[in-house]
This record gives structure tokens, C-alpha cells and sequence, in this order.
């Protein structure tokens, strides 16, 4: 698509109101440019993505860390690649923030490229539409978690996305993001702030993070930075089959509990050996 014809199609569908409960509204015409873009943004960061060829057939679930507070570039580097491997069978999207998908203009664009809202109801659709769907079980707990953490896979202990998984019958697909913590410095995650200011009741987050980084010096609150040229690792784990499961079901709190501590497990363990590659933050 040349140049002038895509951005054409973003003129248009900055005009159009999105539907934030839509699903599957992915638009391969966005898709090319767009990782053209991030390979371009990519050479920044050095990133690396490994495993692709990894990800199975059909629907299914896939988990990774969140890093990076709201600058979480990561999820594009990871998607420009499978991108370009799968072509025209692209169907990869990522649960997003209820705030993100209903911007007028910029919403309909983000899920044009593949973003749905973070609910049940959609996941499922989408699942059951044989979409592979990405998400963030740490959620700003674990994206704003402080710097000497930064190498900690923490979930903590949500077990929805297991639910979700088990629910649907498909498997778990592990997605390391390693890097991006290195972007800025966080001090402080800030849960109580979050919870004295009601944020994390009127605003589903957990943090009110202070951090060191760009362009603040100092910044407050989960805002966006403008990240460090930190390296950046994106691996791709193999599938969990969730058969083991299957005869317990959906409801079995302590069967999602076993779901969850093997694949917060696998990417710990992915973590651990990759970190172990990195002699210095941001350098890598």
C-alpha cells in the first residue's frame, strides 16, 4: 500500500466513533505500514524476537509480562514479527484498556491493528472467532513494579486469564518481554496512593507509581516517558496445553491456580535465563 493510501485509511477511521465491544475489526490494510514503523522503531531498541514460528494453529491465549508502565512498546516488535512471518493469515489482537478503545478517532484506529476491550465478553468472541488473543494478567501492578524487580514475573495471583483459557478449551501461549523495564527507573509502585485516591477503584489500576525518566526527570503517576534505547528481548515460549484441566473446569479455583503458577512459571523461568545474558541495564 503506498504511502498516501494508508494514510488515508487512518484519515478515515480517525473520523469514524468505535464500538468498543466490536471484535475483529482488523484491517490488513493498516497492518504492513505499521510494521514497517515498528521495525523502524525496533532498530532504537535493538529488539529481538525469538519463537515465533512457536505460536500454534487457530485460537488461543496469549500471556506475557507487562514492562514499561504505559510506554509499552514491546507487544508491537513481537506483533510486526509475527506479522511478517504469518502474512495475510494474520490474526493476532491485544485485550486494551476500556479507556483506549473508546477515544473517538484513535480507538477505532487501535482496533483496526488488532486492540480489543479488556472484558470477557469480548475475549471470548474473539476466541471463539479462532483470533489468538494477547493479555497482560500483571496489569500496572506488575508494569509499574520497581527497577531492582524488573527481572520478577508477578501475576499478582489473578487467575481470570486462566478462567478465560480453560473456559474456551485453547491453549496458552507464554510471551516474555524483557527490556523495557529499563526504559525508566521506578521508585515506588505506589499502591496505597492508588487506593486512598480511589484510582484504582474509578480507573482499574493498581499503582500511582513515582519514576525517574524522560522527559520529567521525576514523574508522578502512571503517565507516559519517553523511553531509554534499552535493548529489548521478546521470546516466545512453548504452548501449555490446558487438556489436564479440561474434566476440572472453569470454576475449579484451585485447578486456575495450578493453570496460572505453570505459566507465570515458564516465563519466570524464560526471564531468569535471558536476564542472565544481560551484563548491564539498558546496554543489555
Amino acid at each position: 500500500m503506498s504511502g498516501r493510501s494508508w494514510m488515508w485509511v487512518i484519515g478515515e477511521k480517525l473520523r469514524e466513533r468505535p464500538d468498543p465491544d466490536a471484535v475483529n475489526e482488523l484491517d490488513l490494510r493498516l497492518v504492513d505500514p505499521i510494521v514497517a514503523a515498528v521495525r523502524v522503531l525496533g532498530r532504537y531498541f535493538r529488539a529481538e524476537v525469538h519463537g515465533v514460528e512457536r505460536m500454534p494453529t487457530g485460537s488461543a491465549l496469549v500471556v506475557g509480562n507487562h514492562n514499561a508502565g504505559i510506554t509499552f512498546l514491546e507487544p508491537f516488535f513481537f506483533g510486526a514479527e509475527y506479522a511478517a512471518q504469518v502474512g495475510e493469515g494474520y490474526d493476532l489482537c491485544f485485550l486494551a484498556h476500556d479507556a483506549m478503545v473508546s477515544l473517538p478517532g484513535l480507538g477505532k484506529v487501535l482496533m483496526q491493528l488488532g486492540a480489543i476491550r479488556a472484558a470477557h465478553h469480548t475475549a471470548d468472541a474473539a476466541l471463539q472467532q479462532g483470533l489468538k488473543v494477547g493479555v497482560f494478567p500483571g496489569g500496572n501492578w506488575e508494569a509499574f513494579r520497581p527497577f531492582s524487580e524488573r527481572h520478577d514475573v508477578d501475576f499478582k495471583g489473578r487467575i481470570g486469564f486462566a478462567r478465560l483459557a480453560l473456559r474456551n478449551r485453547v491453549p496458552i501461549v507464554p510471551v516474555l518481554y524483557l527490556g523495557g523495564h529499563e526504559s525508566f527507573v521506578v521508585l515506588r509502585r505506589g499502591a496505597r496512593i492508588a487506593r486512598w485516591t480511589g484510582l484504582k477503584r474509578f480507573m482499574r489500576t493498581d499503582s500511582f507509581p513515582v519514576f525517574l525518566g524522560l522527559p520529567w526527570g521525576i514523574g508522578v503517576g502512571p503517565v507516559f516517558h519517553l523511553p531509554l534505547p534499552s535493548k529489548v528481548v521478546v521470546e516466545v515460549g512453548e504452548p501449555i496445553s490446558l487438556e489436564p484441566w479440561f474434566d476440572r473446569g472453569a470454576d475449579d479455583r484451585e485447578a486456575l491456580g495450578e493453570i496460572r503458577d505453570a505459566v507465570q512459571g515458564a516465563l519466570q523461568e524464560m526471564m531468569d535465563r535471558r536476564a542472565a545474558q544481560r551484563r548491564w541495564p539498558v546496554i543489555g
